[in-house]
């Protein structure tokens, strides 16, 4: 298994790393041609981990990947690149590392992360406000299934870390950029009026 502080660096840069991806092509916050750099970073480095620290890295992110493919959430350039360099890391490395595919915990982490995802879309679609977007935004059924694993002893409570590592950078990457706050683009601030401006300012 890595080093736990490595771990947590690599899983850390994943999280805000995808929630970067996602800002700057869905909310036009932040560089596309930044993002583009972080998709292939993160595909290597996700590749990376799901060779050398299998069991969990490998079904915690081939069940990421999959569940993203079925929800149709790979809808930009980035990540598809992103997905694609991921694979090839994965081949890679593979050769030189000792790669664990266990099917329970790639299909509860796939199912859980499905649920996440959708449930996201269908916050986002239906505008939900409050509690209960805040409660489908943090996609809380992928963090159900660690514990649930962890508790039935496949993986040691040692995952935690760099779980939650992953989980609060991407939201606080989320919240750096002001997507919770400012439901508008960035790049769209220069057309406000001066009235409108001050308005958001308030909020």
């Amino acid at each position: 298994m890595f080093d736990i502080l490595h771990l947590v660096f690599l899983y850390g840069f994943l999280g805000g790393s995808i929630k970067f991806i996602d800002q700057a092509y869905d909310e036009g916050v932040g560089s596309i041609k930044a993002a583009r750099i972080l998709a292939i970073l993160s595909g290597v480095a996700m590749g990376f981990l799901m060779a050398k620290d299998s069991p969990f890295s490998t079904a915690f992110y081939a069940a990421m990947l999959i569940s993203l493919v079925m929800a149709r959430k790979i809808d930009n350039g980035a990540f598809a690149a992103g997905t694609v360099v991921a694979v090839a890391s994965l081949a890679a490395f593979y050769p030189s590392s000792e790669v664990t595919f266990a099917i329970v915990p790639v299909v509860v982490f796939l199912v859980a992360g499905f649920v996440d995802e959708v449930a996201d879309g269908w916050a986002h679609r239906r505008q939900l406000s409050g509690l209960a977007r805040a409660f489908l935004n943090y996609r809380p059924f992928s963090d159900m299934a660690l514990f649930a694993l962890i508790a039935a002893g496949t993986f040691d409570w040692i995952y935690l870390l760099p779980y939650f590592a992953f989980t609060f950078s991407y939201l606080a990457v989320e919240r750096l950029s002001g997507d919770s706050d400012l439901p508008i683009r960035l790049d769209r601030l220069r057309t406000l009026s001066p009235a409108a401006l001050l308005r958001l300012s308030r909020r």
